[in-house]
């Protein structure tokens, strides 16, 4: 198979993307072609197409559709027919309805999730995820408010469940919170303290 046949299947949906990031790794072939001097802003304001590949996460939700939007858009800059499966897309645009502010998901986790709704498309997979993720991410009384980004702990899968935070400023210099969480599996608490 060609190099520019793996990176139309790739973008097909034929190839996965770890077999993909395997290619980048053991295929001199793609190494050549994917580091040709092409400018496709702003992805390779860096360096090259493959220089991009190797520092991008393609087994990332994020990472994949970055990688795949600068691969089509090197094809076509090429004159290469193809069919973009844009299935990635959808799944990301869909996290993206049903996550709440206040709970960051994971690669590992979206990827459990969806696996966990294989088959399921659409509007039905909105309600799936979204009943899910709500089910999931537990708390006591109160969600947690965070400082900074989300920091939910997830071990093995499992949303820890949320105790609750104490305001920690008086020990701190700035406005401090410790946000306090229990892994049930383990019986173990977890703290995360956020400043700003």
């Amino acid at each position: 198979m060609s190099e520019i046949d793996i990176i139309k299947n790739y973008l097909e949906g034929s190839i996965s993307s770890k077999k993909f990031r395997n290619e980048i790794y053991y295929n001199k072939d793609i190494e050549l072609i994917l580091s040709e001097e092409i400018n496709i802003p702003p992805y390779t304001a860096s360096g090259s197409i493959y220089t991009y590949l190797l520092e991008v996460d393609l087994l990332s939700l994020p990472g994949e559709i970055n990688a795949k939007d600068l691969l089509s858009q090197f094809l076509k800059i090429k004159g290469v027919d193809f069919k973009f499966n844009e299935e990635h897309e959808k799944i990301y645009d869909i996290m993206l309805k049903v996550k709440p502010s206040w709970i960051n998901i994971s690669d590992d986790y979206l990827k459990h999730l969806i696996d966990k709704c294989k088959g399921v498309q659409g509007r039905e997979l909105e309600i799936l995820l979204k009943n899910e993720i709500h089910s999931s991410f537990k708390f006591i009384k109160k969600k947690p408010t965070w400082l900074q980004s989300p920091d939910w702990p997830i071990n093995n899968n499992s949303p820890l469940l949320f105790i609750g935070q104490i305001d920690i400023s008086n020990l701190k210099n700035d406005v401090s919170f410790l946000y306090v969480f229990f892994d049930k599996k383990n019986r173990e608490y977890i703290n995360i303290e956020q400043s700003m």
